[in-house]
């Protein structure tokens, strides 16, 4: 028990990681019908604006992550102004396209901005808590507490206004239909950037978040966007609340197969795990194409 325990609460950091960013993919793929391949990039973006205040600024890390942010919402909606609205008629290959190759424009900016060096960076604190479990310690970082109270806020305060406030009524109206928002009388164009900026800020806290576990680079949040876009389809894109529940499930069937790999003695296989988890999630694709929380749409004509 003591070892599933810690398997779990390992899995705590990853988890909020991932669905910080299904909730950035998904708000940008409701509102702008546009599956942004390039998040990872944007997210890894904020990541080295938020070291370079750590690292060059001495800044603390609640001081650094502001300045991300803000550098990533500027440049979350700068993309959306100048390319996507400019280009609201392409169709969603065409903008997946324009998403490729904005990763190629940021993959190589950033080494010019940055420097090629990998930063450092640091967790949002430092400490451990442990407690006894059939005689065996479980352990649990504090920063990975901190990461889940500053994930369950953001994300409650999100479905939150989503649901009770008016931008929330807008947001889900130009989901619906961006054309028959536009005309009750919603500005599209500024629910749109809003939706963008939303995701930088969303992209940056996550690579923060993932920063204080693992090396900074480039692509270091490839896997996560994967998983995403895993959980998005998964918990089914016509709900904002299904992907991120899957986002929470990936991750933690990830460690949960690595767990049962020791468990059996076959540990071979825990680097197998995620191609298992994936396998399980495509036989519930099959039997639910619409995702777990998805609902089957009928356009009337």
């Amino acid at each position: 028990m003591a070892y599933l325990l810690n398997v779990i609460l390992g899995t705590i950091v990853p988890m909020c990681v991932t669905a910080l960013v299904t909730m950035a993919i998904t708000i940008i793929f409701k509102t702008s019908s546009t599956t942004n391949f390039a998040q990872g990039v944007i997210s890894a973006f904020g990541a080295y604006v938020v070291a370079s205040g750590l690292n060059k600024l001495n800044l603390s890390i609640w001081l650094a992550l502001p300045i991300g942010i803000v550098v990533a919402v500027a440049m979350a909606v700068a993309i959306d102004v100048l390319i996507f609205r400019r280009g609201r008629y392409v169709n969603a290959l065409g903008k997946q396209i324009i998403t490729m190759g904005l990763i190629s424009i940021i993959v190589g900016a950033i080494p010019l901005i940055f420097g090629m060096q990998a930063p450092q960076f640091r967790t949002f604190v430092e400490g451990k808590l442990s407690f006894l479990v059939d005689g065996q310690d479980v352990t649990v970082t504090v920063n990975a507490l901190v990461c889940l109270a500053i994930t369950a806020v953001v994300l409650t305060a999100l479905f939150l206004l989503l649901q009770f406030s008016k931008w929330g009524l807008s947001v889900r109206a130009t989901a619906s239909n961006e054309y028959v928002a536009g005309m009750l009388g919603i500005n599209t164009h500024v629910i749109t950037a809003i939706s963008w900026g939303l995701a930088g800020a969303l992209g940056t806290l996550a690579a923060t978040m993932n920063g204080g576990i693992n090396q900074v680079g480039v692509y270091f949040m490839t896997n996560y966007q994967v998983n995403a876009f895993l959980a998005g389809i998964l918990g089914g894109f016509a709900t904002f609340y299904g992907p991120v529940i899957a986002a929470f499930l990936i991750p933690l069937a990830n460690n949960l197969v690595v767990y049962l790999a020791n468990v059996m003695g076959k540990p071979e296989l825990s680097s197998w795990s995620l191609v298992i988890v994936y396998g399980l999630a495509l036989v519930i694709i099959f039997f639910k194409p619409q995702g777990l929380f998805g609902k089957r749409t009928v356009k009337k004509v």
